[in-house]
């Protein structure tokens, strides 16, 4: 995850069938202004409530390396879950911490960023993306 400059993993995606991820974000090139988080465990995170506003933003994931989407996220849930030490928290993202709190949550279900996505046209090669969207500083909807 690190090595690739990922920001979460769940469980599922090293064929563990367990409800457990790691998160950790830190302001990079291409993400200069996010909030940074601390590798952060979730076991059994359930998301709790969320806006009704929802933002539209491209997202990778370790599963599809070499491709990028534009999914709709909401742009602020509460999320509950237990840490590494299997202690209850319950918090609130927002912005690009709630959009990769919802990502792995859905890995955990089962789910994948294509299945969230609106329009299949907006799933592209990782060089596209880089040609089309980084260069020209495109982002939401």
């Amino acid at each position: 995850m690190r090595r690739i400059n990922g920001v979460g993993l769940a469980a599922p995606q090293i064929g563990k069938s367990i409800q457990l991820a790691v998160i950790e974000i830190d302001k990079t090139k291409t993400r200069p202004s996010v909030k940074p988080l601390k590798p952060t465990v979730i076991i059994n995170p359930k998301i709790l409530s969320h806006s009704k506003e929802v933002n539209y933003d491209w997202e990778g994931c370790l599963s599809f390396d070499g491709a990028r989407g534009l999914v709709p996220r909401y742009n602020k849930v509460e999320v509950s879950y237990f840490d590494e030490n299997f202690k209850k928290i319950v918090a609130q993202f927002t912005g690009f911490q709630a959009r990769v709190f919802q990502h792995e949550i859905d890995h955990l279900n089962g789910l994948v960023y294509p299945e969230r996505m609106t329009n299949m046209k907006d799933l592209i090669t990782l060089e596209e993306f880089k040609k089309r969207i980084l260069k020209k500083g495109l982002k939401s909807k």
